[in-house]
């Protein structure tokens, strides 16, 4: 075979499943779990559940889970940086300073030890010293 035909495969070739809606096209796992969630919703709703809280929840799911799969924090993938975040909360607090006790001097102290004289450019000449 010909060098001219033949091809290096890249070492990181990944192949991920996409969903094409109205010419769009998005990952299908994040696809699959917004409408699992909305389906869930709906599902609970129909069957009595408050609609504003059903609604918040769910949405909140859909973002925690959007985040989770397809967000990237730094350059990292969410769960390496969930970890570090894990990692950071669970540390032990060695850090942390604790109150510090302060204790002023008397006034006796505070007073100059040394009366001060003036500056010699505000002394008088014919004052012999």
């Amino acid at each position: 075979m010909s060098d001219f035909l033949s091809v290096v495969m890249p070492r990181r070739l990944r192949l991920h499943a996409s969903v094409q809606i109205a010419g769009m096209r998005m990952p299908a796992r994040a696809f699959l779990m917004i409408v699992g969630v909305a389906a869930i919703g709906g599902i609970a709703i129909s069957l009595g559940a408050e609609i504003e809280r059903t609604i918040w929840i769910s949405g909140g799911l859909i973002v925690v889970g959007l985040a989770m799969l397809e967000g990237r924090v730094w350059g990292r993938s969410s769960r390496d940086a969930v970890g570090i975040v894990w990692r950071h909360l669970n540390r032990p607090k060695r850090l942390r300073m604790g109150q510090l006790r302060v204790t002023l001097p008397t006034e006796e102290r505070l007073a100059p030890a040394l009366a001060l004289q003036p500056p010699r450019w505000q002394r008088r000449e014919d004052s012999h010293e």
